[in-house]
């Protein structure tokens, strides 16, 4: 086999999107001589970091040293890998290693999280009919103040909750976060609770005592 090449059958298309085996990586990086594999934990995951695992990985082949990051937190894990998230930060550092090793741009598919929405899938437009789980997330967004946090400080709190106690966190979520409807939620519990301008006209004025 060539190493420049990627067989077709270590391609998978999902939402639209292709996407690279990692098994199909790992092949191709021995085809280009493949000498060791290290990696080393850079962040365990914590509630204070919001369960954020970050690990380095250096692969050597006959081409030379290559490195690359790799992140795994409960936002971009599907549920079953969430316990494990070392060990998927571990799997997504390799991962892109081998890929700037064999010189394939496509996204791994360990790299995501597959019953997310992808950037970029289906040509960027919605399908004709929604799914299930499509179905669930819009209801989900009727009330985003009842979602329920599963990571970070403020995990087992509803986000209306965490809106009072920690506001500049949700502001923080509806930025950052990497779950779609989590990070959606946020936006919309902040437009929520945004004072209308009409609530500050200056004829709404309020008698002080010095």
């Amino acid at each position: 086999m060539s190493e420049h090449k990627l067989p077709g059958k270590f391609v998978k298309k999902i939402q639209g999107k292709d996407f690279v085996l990692f098994e199909g990586l790992l092949e191709m990086a021995h085809a280009s001589g493949l000498k060791r594999v290290e990696t080393q934990l850079l962040q365990a995951p914590h509630k204070d970091n919001g369960m954020l695992a970050i690990v380095r990985a250096v692969i050597e082949t006959d081409k030379g040293v290559f490195s690359a990051l790799g992140d795994a937190s409960p936002e971009s894990a599907e549920r079953p890998m969430q316990p494990h998230l070392v060990r998927l930060a571990d799997t997504r550092a390799i991962a892109r290693a081998m890929r700037i090793a064999v010189n394939v741009g496509m996204t791994a598919v360990e790299e995501i999280n597959a019953s997310e929405p992808i950037m970029g899938a289906n040509g960027g437009k919605r399908t004709a009919k929604q799914g299930p789980e499509e179905e669930v997330k819009s209801a989900w967004l009727e009330k985003p103040e009842a979602i329920v946090l599963s990571f970070g400080k403020h995990a087992d709190k509803t986000l209306g909750d965490v809106l009072i106690e920690d506001p500049t966190y949700v502001d923080w979520l509806a930025k950052e976060a990497y779950d779609y409807v989590l990070r959606t939620a946020a936006k919309k519990l902040l437009e929520a609770s945004t004072p209308d301008v009409d609530e500050f006209k200056s004829t709404d004025t309020a008698e002080i005592n010095f």
